[in-house]
């Protein structure tokens, strides 16, 4: 049983017309994920800033109503063990999904009310996705946490939706952490998809500092399964990070983040990274988790347990104990 914390599948579904959830060039096809075993998939809801960023939210919201009304999806739920369902549930990549850059906070955040009542639960939130926005600074860019985004964390806190550090700039990370201390928020940390940058150096791969304060709030780390934020050319240094992640204490926080997309939606990647593929061979869709896993029982020498509970144990509490 796999549980993963983060797709792109919505955004594949709307970008051309016609487009199917059975369609292997979203790498997270609903083929795919049952032979790959996963039970729950977590399908982010994604933008970037701009004009355009809430009409693509309510696209990808709409989007993801309408697989729960197939045959084969079902919204999470705490019993999803007996059920023949691949079950869903929503997250916002970006807060630009509900929020337009020059309008009214407060309608901002009645338009993610709104947007919770429409997709059923929603996982998480990330302030941010690149860049800047009006809550603060994104991977690559030097900019903590803003004013809207302390009001925004105010609003989230206690309404059991996680807080995602994955495309957080380092200060903004670390300054939405020191607000939600200060202001005593009850706000759950994850990091839904990223791997070690001490293992691999890249901006979208967590720091020591904050790795490690997700694992102190008894928070989630997914692993990434995009090849650049792995290993330049070699797939098993996938293993690299799970040994790491262990050896900062993440046994209860380490999960499968995959980040699957596709790579016709997303060409500019291939500049940016300078590389041909996006994803290595071996775990390139998400059928990909019984070798995937079978490859980080044999490196790491995971016991039973452990590849358990990466599998789906450690997302599978967290969720019980701060979403669901």
């Amino acid at each position: 049983m796999i549980i993963d914390l983060h797709s792109d599948l919505l955004s594949f579904l709307i970008e051309q017309p016609g487009r199917k959830v059975d369609d292997p060039l979203s790498r997270c096809s609903q083929p795919q994920m049952v032979e790959g075993g996963v039970k729950l998939q977590t399908l982010a809801l994604f933008s970037k800033v701009g004009p355009h960023s809430v009409s693509q939210g309510e696209k990808q919201a709409q989007a993801f109503k309408e697989l729960l009304s197939t045959p084969s999806f079902a919204l999470a739920a705490r019993e999803m063990r007996s059920t023949a369902y691949i079950h869903l549930i929503a997250a916002c990549e970006s807060a630009s999904v509900f929020a337009l850059e020059d309008e009214p906070l407060s309608a901002s955040l009645a338009r993610l009310e709104a947007l919770q009542k429409t997709v059923g639960l929603i996982f998480y939130i990330s302030l941010t996705w690149d860049g800047e926005n009006r809550f603060g600074g994104g991977v690559g860019a030097d900019v903590g946490l803003k004013s809207d985004g302390k009001v925004l964390l105010d609003f989230l806190s206690g309404r059991r939706i996680a807080v995602d550090l994955s495309h957080t700039s380092d200060r903004l990370a670390s300054e939405i952490i020191e607000y939600s201390d200060k202001a005593n928020l009850n706000l759950p940390f994850i990091a839904s998809h990223s791997n070690f940058r001490s293992v691999h150096p890249m901006p979208r791969n967590l720091p020591d500092s904050i790795a490690r304060e997700i694992i102190r709030r008894k928070g989630l780390i997914g692993l990434n399964l995009f090849a650049p934020f792995i290993h330049k050319d070699d797939p098993k240094r996938v293993a690299d990070h799970v040994r790491y992640a262990l050896a900062l204490g993440a046994a209860e926080a380490l999960c499968f983040g995959a980040d699957f997309f596709s790579t016709q939606d997303f060409a500019i990647l291939t500049q940016k990274y300078r590389v041909t593929s996006f994803f290595f061979d071996e775990f390139a869709n998400a059928s990909c988790y019984p070798y995937l896993l079978g490859l980080l029982v044999k490196e790491c020498a995971l016991s039973d347990k452990t590849a358990q509970d990466i599998a789906h144990g450690n997302a599978l509490r967290f969720l019980e104990d701060f979403i669901i």
